[in-house]
């Protein structure tokens, strides 16, 4: 912003000081007569000149400094809005009769309202200070030099003005803080995370941000099951899962509990695709996804993960509850028959389980490269079976073809 804003600053200083010059040349504006009392017309002018090039100097210096920092801190930002009030007021105190010093008032509200918009808060109230400060001082300077100044008025006008000063600050603060929500909002939406909804009921206000705040309450879950959901199978996708793993991961480390990966993998389903097709695989994907939504439990987070890879994270369970379900799932492949009736694929299923407790988010990777562990020594031992990791693989926790394990 401040970059930007520089050329219109060092226009409007060279324009008003030009047409302020050429109307004193043609004796078309004359100075005020508190500050003909005060200062004299020669060092007007002399002052008016070196406060015009000292506003265009800091312009550009705090351009330079922003351009090369790539940032401008609330200092930077907060000096160059009291430097527009300090001309504003300038301007005032040498045109201006003391029963006009409103006039700067009047002006200085709209510097005010675009250094909320643009800088925010803390420096729009800085600036609200610095206005009162140059207000006061141009009518101390006034009611010293002209009879008709007087403080009770001036105090009166003052007051009124910082009262709506403060009323417009307080209605744009707001106004930006619900704008702010709804930025967040977007943020996580780019991150896949649409687990919070816009607060309606404390948003009263019938105005566009409430309107949008709707808006986008309607079109969350949508965009949820666009983003988070695989289109084939019906299950979460690999963003969907890494967003649920990760929020199992912490909740698991605050309550100390168990938390179960398991790792599957249909059995040669390139041989399907090449004998019956990629449609007929493609159907297989998707039984896939509803026999496994149908054997997981309520609270089980069910993903594909890759082509014809699939995940199962499963909350507050043990390695035995794990290999329970493991097993279940790998009878229901037994008895099941897909893309009927036009194919009749007979599918298999190779698994990895692994269950332990979470101390902390670190162990995420852990997890999952134990769980693609005992899923390859599932293939690797024959596939169409259940692997739950052990340190070493022990051999007796291996689910043989069978219908039960032993």
């Amino acid at each position: 912003m401040l970059l930007w804003q520089t050329g219109y600053r060092v226009a409007l200083a060279l324009t008003a000081g030009a047409i302020a010059a050429a109307l004193r040349f043609v004796s078309a504006l004359s100075l005020s007569e508190v500050a003909d009392a005060a200062v004299g017309v020669d060092a007007a002018n002399l002052i008016l000149a070196v406060v015009s090039i000292a506003y265009i100097l800091l312009a550009f210096a705090i351009r330079a400094i922003v351009k090369r920092a790539r940032r401008a801190s609330r200092t930077l930002s907060t000096l160059m809005v009291v430097a527009d009030v300090a001309i504003v007021f300038w301007l005032v105190f040498l045109l201006a009769g003391p029963q006009d010093y409103d006039r700067g008032l009047f002006v200085a509200l709209f510097a005010l309202q675009l250094t909320h918009v643009y800088f925010g808060r803390t420096p729009a109230l800085l600036m609200l200070a610095a206005i009162a400060a140059a207000y006061l001082f141009i009518t101390d300077i006034g009611v010293r030099y002209d009879s008709s100044a007087r403080w009770p008025e001036a105090l009166t006008t003052l007051g009124i003005f910082g009262m709506g000063a403060l009323l417009v600050i307080r209605v744009q603060s707001n106004l930006h803080e619900r704008l702010g929500t709804l930025v967040r909002f977007f943020e996580r939406a780019e991150e896949g995370d649409f687990s919070d909804a816009y607060d309606v009921s404390a948003d009263t206000r019938p105005d566009a941000i409430t309107a949008a705040g709707r808006a986008y309450n309607r079109m969350r879950t949508q965009l949820a099951s666009i983003v988070l959901t695989d289109p084939l199978s019906g299950c979460y996708n690999r963003r969907g899962f890494e967003q649920q793993y990760r929020r199992e991961l912490a909740r698991a480390a605050r309550s100390q509990t168990d938390l179960a990966l398991i790792a599957l993998d249909l059995d040669f389903f390139k041989q399907i695709n090449d004998t019956h097709g990629h449609l007929v695989g493609d159907r297989v994907i998707t039984e896939t996804g509803e026999l496994l939504r149908a054997n997981a439990r309520t609270d089980d987070v069910v993903a594909r993960t890759g082509g014809e890879e699939f995940m199962i994270l499963a909350p507050n369970t043990s390695a035995d509850g794990a290999q329970q379900l493991a097993t279940r799932i790998v009878e229901a492949f037994r008895r099941r028959s897909f893309a009927e009736p036009k194919a009749r694929v007979s599918v298999t299923v190779s698994i990895g389980v692994v269950s332990d407790a979470v101390p902390d988010e670190t162990i995420a990777e852990a997890l999952r490269a134990r769980a693609d562990e005992a899923l390859y020594a599932a293939k690797r031992s024959g596939r169409n079976r259940v692997v739950v990791w052990s340190f070493g693989l022990d051999a007796a926790r291996v689910t043989p073809p069978a219908s039960s394990p032993h």
